[in-house]
């Protein structure tokens, strides 16, 4: 499903929550996470959804995620209005892209800033960083994004190898090449 078709399910489901949308669908899983480097490393992730989609669909919209990565201490969790898409270790320091999902975050960023949060792991904690000081013609885009199937049996589960993972670019994008080639830009999704 493409991010804006997500985006627009995700969104019904969120404004229709109270009305019947009562089961949540949990997928969890380890996946082989590819960096910069060439390094393979794995990390740990679950996503939330509604068990029923707006009218008659199957899945409904996401609720959040999280992600784990052991080795380094390093946790995050999020709601659905940001969708991880690249873990990178870079220097020894873990970076984090989120895909933004909702026009205000976007609103409050330049129309030529990526539609995406930057984050960086500081003390034991995930700071903000501006997209200019963010290494994005270094990250990859290397997070599963497939992980929902048709049903609950089809969810990701177990440990998903970096050659069978859907990304949302090509197993070569960078932060840079992914957002500019898509032009995935705040212009495009701000009022």
């Amino acid at each position: 499903m493409s991010i804006n078709r997500r985006r627009v399910v995700v969104g019904l489901a969120a404004a229709l929550g109270a009305s019947g949308c009562n089961g949540i669908d949990v997928a969890e899983w380890t996946e082989e996470v590819k960096l910069h480097d060439g390094t393979m490393i794995k990390v740990w992730r679950r996503a939330r959804a509604r068990s029923n989609g707006f009218p008659n669909a199957k899945r409904g919209g996401d609720i959040d995620f999280e992600l784990k990565y052991e080795p380094l201490g390093v946790h995050w969790k999020g709601t659905w209005q940001r969708d991880p898409i690249s873990f990178e270790v870079i220097d020894g320091v873990p970076h984090l892209v989120l895909y933004i999902n909702d026009e205000e975050s976007c609103s409050r960023k330049a129309k030529t800033d990526y539609t995406a949060q930057f984050l960086r792991w500081v003390g034991g904690q995930w700071i903000d960083v501006a997209q200019a000081q963010f290494p994005t013609n270094q990250a990859l885009v290397n997070l599963h994004a497939q992980y929902w199937g048709h049903s609950t049996n089809d969810d990701a589960r177990g440990l998903i190898p970096w050659e069978k993972k859907k990304l949302y670019g090509n197993r070569d994008d960078t932060i840079k090449s992914y957002f500019e080639r898509g032009l995935r830009f705040c212009s495009r999704l701000a009022r």
